[in-house]
């Protein structure tokens, strides 16, 4: 289902406020926990590190996310471990 058109778009607070002085946002690394932050074009090139629950997953913002929110690039979900079945003799 996807979001009604008159809702505003979820900005992070730290990328509204990034007009205070000495407060490059560029050099630092960002923690995000929340993952429904939508990244615009004034993200491009910053570094986020995105929250999944478990641990946080590095993220170089490009010019193809922009649009998509930042979850969508920390996976949450563990990849299936298929085994072998030990053979009796």
């Amino acid at each position: 289902m996807s979001r009604v058109s008159w809702k505003p778009l979820f900005l992070h607070p730290e990328f509204m406020n990034q007009n205070k002085k000495n407060f490059n946002i560029q050099e630092e690394e960002v923690v995000l926990f929340n993952r429904a932050t939508v990244i615009i074009k004034q993200m491009i090139g910053y570094k986020i590190q995105v929250y999944n629950g478990i641990r946080f997953f590095p993220i170089t913002v490009t010019s193809d996310m922009i649009g998509h929110r930042v979850g969508e690039f920390a996976p949450t979900r563990k990849k299936p471990i298929t085994r072998k079945k030990n053979i009796k003799k």
